[in-house]
């Protein structure tokens, strides 16, 4: 995981399977900093996938104590993704 360009962890790094309390902790441990770091404060709204750890209970809690601004993301809506936008921009010069 990258963001701000600093690396995150993955699960490998706090050993096993990547579950919605190990991705709770890597959050934790990095989002806040990361907003820090851009001097963002608390004006940015978070964004997350459909993976199912992203939902876990554990995550939506502290997301609520940190008062966090989250994205609405429908879920199987790829054409609302920017990066497919990206991906098909960058296709385009290729062929």
């Amino acid at each position: 995981m990258f963001f701000n360009g600093r690396a995150w962890e993955t699960s490998q790094d706090r050993g096993g399977k990547m579950n919605g309390e190990k991705y709770r902790e890597i959050v934790d441990d990095n989002l806040l900093q990361s907003a820090q770091d851009l001097r963002l404060g608390r004006m940015f709204t978070f964004q997350q996938a459909h993976d199912p750890k992203h939902p876990a209970k554990t995550m939506q809690e502290w997301l609520r104590d940190k008062s966090l601004n989250v994205l609405e993301w429908p879920n199987q809506r790829p054409e609302l993704n920017p990066i497919e936008h990206l991906w098909r921009d960058l296709k385009i010069p290729v062929q």
